[in-house]
C-alpha cells in the first residue's frame, strides 16, 4: 500500500468498523421489534417488516461495505426500525429514546451525512406519522397526535444533530490526524530504521500531521547534516590518525637520526677542538721554526761578513806572499851577485861564495815555498770567493725561507683562530642539535599522545555514527550509513593489533 492510499484505507477501516457496529445494532433491532411486536399483538407486521428490512441490510453489507452507500442505507433502515419501534408500542413516548439513541449510535462512521440523514428521516416520520395518527390512518407517533409536542421532539432532534454534526467534523479531524500521524509513524518507522525523508511522501491535510511532517522534514535535515558532519568526522580523525601515525613515526626517525647526529657532533666537535690544540701547537712551532730561521739568517749574514773578512785577509796575505816573492827574487839576485864577487875575488871570496850559494838556494827555496804557498791563497781565495757567493745565496735563500715562514707562520696563527671560533661554532652547533633532539622527543611524545586522542575520536566517531545509524534516508542508504563503521571498526582492530604500546622513543 503507498503513502498516498493510507489516509483512505483508514477511513476505510473506520467506515467497514462503524458498518459492523450499525448492522450489529440493526439486528438488535429486529429481535426488538419482534419482542415488542409479540408485546403488542402484532408479530405479523414485526416480523414482516424485519425481515424486509434485513433483506436489503445484509444485501448492502455484503456487496457495497465501508461505503457512502451503506453508510446511508444502514442508517436509514436503522431510523426504520426505530420508527417500527413507536409503530408497533403505539406511539408509546419512552421508545421516542431510540431517536437520539440512534443519532448517538451514527458517531461511529465519524461522517455527517448518516447523522443529517438520520434526523431528516427522524423528523419526516414525526411529521408525516403525526399528521397520519390525527387523520385516524392507524399509523402512531405519539400517543396521541400532537404537533407540538413533534415540534419540540423536532427541536431537541436538530440541536443534537447539530451538536453531533460539530463533534463528528471535529472527531473525524481529530481522528484524520491521528490517521495521518499514524500513517507518519508508520512510513517512517521502518524495520531498518528510521527513515525520516519517507516522511515527506505521504499526503497531509490537517494541521497537526502537516506539524509533524514538517518536524520529521526538519529532523532529516538536521540527521543529514549530522550523518555528513559524523562522516567527515570518522574521515577526518581517520585522516588525522594516519597524519599522527606518519608524524610519530617521523619524529621518532628524526629523533634518531638527531640522536646520531649528536653523537657525530661530539665526534666532530672533539676532532675539531683536537685539529684546533694541533693548530695552536703547529702556530707554536712555527713561530720557534720562525724565530730559528731568524737567527739562522743571522747566522748565515755574519758568515757572509766573516767570509768577506776572509777574503780580505787572503788578498791581503796573497800581497804579503808577492813582497816575500819580491824579496826572495831580489835576494836570489844579491846571492848571485856576491857569487859573482866571490868568484872575482878569488881563493879570498870562497867562503863568501859558499855562504852565497847556501843563501841563494834558500831564497830559491823560500821563492819555491812562496809560489807555493801564493798557489794555495789563490786557491784559497778563489774558494773564499766561490764560498762568499754560495754564503750570499744562502743568505738570500735564508730570507726567502724567513719571509716564506713568517707567512706561514701568519696562516698558522689564523688557522689556528678559526679553529678556535670553529670550535666554539660546533659547539654551538653541539648544543642546537642537543637542543633540537629534546624538541623532537617532546613533539615525538606529543605526536604519541595525539595518537591516543585521536583513537579516542575515532571511538566517539564510531559512537556517534553508530547512535545516528538508527536515522536512515531509505532502505537502500542503510548499508551506506554502516559501511563507515564497520571500515571504522575494522581500522581501529588492525591499529590496536599493529599498536599494542605506545611509541617507544631512543
Amino acid at each position: 500500500m503507498s503513502s498516498s492510499t493510507m489516509p483512505r484505507a483508514a477511513a476505510n477501516a473506520q467506515a467497514l468498523l462503524g458498518d459492523r457496529i450499525i448492522l450489529g445494532i440493526i439486528a438488535v433491532a429486529a429481535v426488538a421489534a419482534i419482542a415488542i411486536g409479540h408485546g403488542f399483538v402484532d408479530s405479523g407486521l414485526a416480523w414482516g417488516v424485519s425481515l424486509t428490512l434485513l433483506a436489503p441490510a445484509l444485501m448492502v453489507y455484503a456487496s457495497a461495505k465501508a461505503t457512502m452507500l451503506s453508510r446511508m442505507v444502514l442508517t436509514a433502515i436503522l431510523c426504520c426500525f426505530v420508527m417500527l419501534h413507536i409503530q408497533l408500542a403505539r406511539g408509546t413516548l419512552e421508545l421516542h429514546f431510540g431517536v437520539f439513541v440512534t443519532l448517538a449510535l451514527l458517531l461511529v462512521y465519524l461522517d455527517w451525512k448518516p447523522v443529517v440523514l438520520a434526523a431528516a428521516l427522524f423528523a419526516t416520520h414525526h411529521v408525516l406519522f403525526d399528521r397520519l395518527q390525527a387523520a385516524g390512518l392507524g399509523f402512531y407517533c405519539l400517543g396521541a397526535p400532537n404537533f407540538s409536542t413533534i415540534v419540540v421532539h423536532a427541536v431537541y432532534v436538530v440541536l443534537q444533530t447539530v451538536v453531533e454534526v460539530l463533534l463528528v467534523t471535529q472527531t473525524r479531524q481529530i481522528a484524520r490526524a491521528g490517521e495521518e500521524m499514524r500513517d507518519l509513524v508508520t512510513v517512517v518507522d521502518t524495520p531498518d530504521g528510521i527513515a525520516l525523508d519517507l516522511a515527506q511522501t505521504v499526503t497531509v491535510r490537517t494541521p497537526l500531521a502537516s506539524v509533524l511532517q514538517n518536524v520529521l522534514g526538519r529532523m532529516y535535515a538536521a540527521m543529514q547534516a549530522v550523518q555528513r558532519a559524523a562522516a567527515g568526522m570518522e574521515q577526518a580523525s581517520r585522516d588525522l590518525a594516519h597524519s599522527t601515525s606518519n608524524l610519530a613515526s617521523r619524529s621518532e626517525s628524526q629523533a634518531s637520526t638527531l640522536e646520531e647526529t649528536a653523537a657525530s657532533m661530539e665526534e666532530l666537535s672533539g676532532a675539531v677542538q683536537q685539529n684546533a690544540t694541533n693548530a695552536h701547537q703547529a702556530n707554536q712551532l712555527a713561530q720557534g721554526t720562525s724565530s730559528i730561521a731568524t737567527q739562522g739568517g743571522s747566522v748565515v749574514t755574519q758568515a757572509v761578513d766573516t767570509m768577506q773578512g776572509i777574503s780580505g785577509s787572503s788578498k791581503k796575505i796573497a800581497d804579503i806572499i808577492a813582497v816575500i816573492d819580491g824579496i826572495a827574487f831580489q835576494t836570489n839576485i844579491l846571492a848571485l851577485n856576491a857569487a859573482v864577487e866571490a868568484a872575482r875575488a878569488g881563493e879570498q871570496g870562497r867562503g863568501f861564495a859558499v855562504v852565497a850559494s847556501e843563501v841563494r838556494a834558500l831564497a830559491g827555496r823560500s821563492a819555491e815555498a812562496a809560489k807555493e804557498i801564493k798557489a794555495l791563497i789563490t786557491d784559497s781565495v778563489q774558494r773564499v770567493e766561490q764560498g762568499t757567493v754560495q754564503v750570499d745565496r744562502t743568505g738570500a735563500t735564508m730570507n726567502e725561507m724567513v719571509e716564506a715562514i713568517r707567512r706561514v707562520t701568519s696562516i698558522i696563527g689564523e688557522i689556528s683562530v678559526a679553529s678556535a671560533e670553529q670550535n666554539t661554532g660546533v659547539a654551538q652547533i653541539g648544543e642546537a642539535i642537543s637542543n633540537m633532539e629534546q624538541t623532537t622527543q617532546q613533539n615525538a611524545a606529543l605526536a604519541d599522545e595525539m595518537r591516543g586522542m585521536v583513537h579516542t575520536l575515532q571511538q566517539q566517531a564510531l559512537e556517534l555514527v553508530q547512535a545516528i545509524s538508527v536515522f536512515q534516508s531509505s532502505r537502500s542508504s542503510m548499508a551506506l550509513a554502516k559501511a563507515p563503521t564497520n571500515m571504522l571498526a575494522s581500522q581501529t582492530t588492525a591499529r590496536a593489533s599493529s599498536n599494542p604500546g605506545t611509541m617507544q622513543l631512543r
